[in-house]
């Protein structure tokens, strides 16, 4: 690629990361809930290991080899008061700014911002008032792409949390 078509594709990168964390920006934030301690962790495919010196396959370079992804939490409250049975919403964003959506996979619709947006995955748990550990384990029907991801956190519709992982 020329330089040229390398500006205008970094160019591209920038306006799809700039429209995707535009309207996150507008998303109201959980008066007293939120994610403390967010950790990502970028697991590789697991279930189909083999010996891989002796094998040659192609290569996608837009793909990574990670395919699962390990996030934990603590949701915290700082009303003690807020109690009962909550869903935490996972919202991954690839570096496209398309969200990773697969019904099949534990994705759905929830209500952001009075439209219907997917969500990537979903745990639903009972609040007691204390902080409560949450693991998200997602296995990506595909592979990830290389570049910036943005995971969002929401429970009833507002944002709790929010982290970024890059896949080089």
């Amino acid at each position: 690629m020329n330089r040229l078509g390398k500006i205008v594709f970094g160019l591209g990168i920038a306006v799809c990361l700039f429209s995707a964390t535009n309207s996150i920006a507008q998303v109201k934030t959980h008066s007293s809930l939120r994610a403390e301690n967010l950790e990502v962790i970028l697991v590789k495919d697991i279930q189909h290991i083999s010996d891989t010196t002796h094998h040659t396959h192609a290569h996608d370079p837009h793909k990574s080899s990670y395919k699962i992804l390990h996030v934990n939490f603590m949701l915290v409250s700082s009303d003690p008061s807020v109690t009962g049975y909550k869903s935490v919403m996972m919202r991954l964003i690839d570096p496209h700014g398309v969200d990773i959506y697969d019904p099949a996979a534990g994705g759905g619709l929830f209500n952001l911002n009075g439209k219907e947006t997917p969500y990537t995955f979903k745990v639903s748990t009972k609040l007691d008032g204390q902080p409560l550990k949450i693991d998200f384990l997602y296995n990506h029907p595909k592979h990830f792409r290389h570049g910036l991801h943005i995971i969002e956190l929401y429970v009833d519709g507002l944002k709790i949390g929010e982290e970024h992982f890059v896949i080089k």
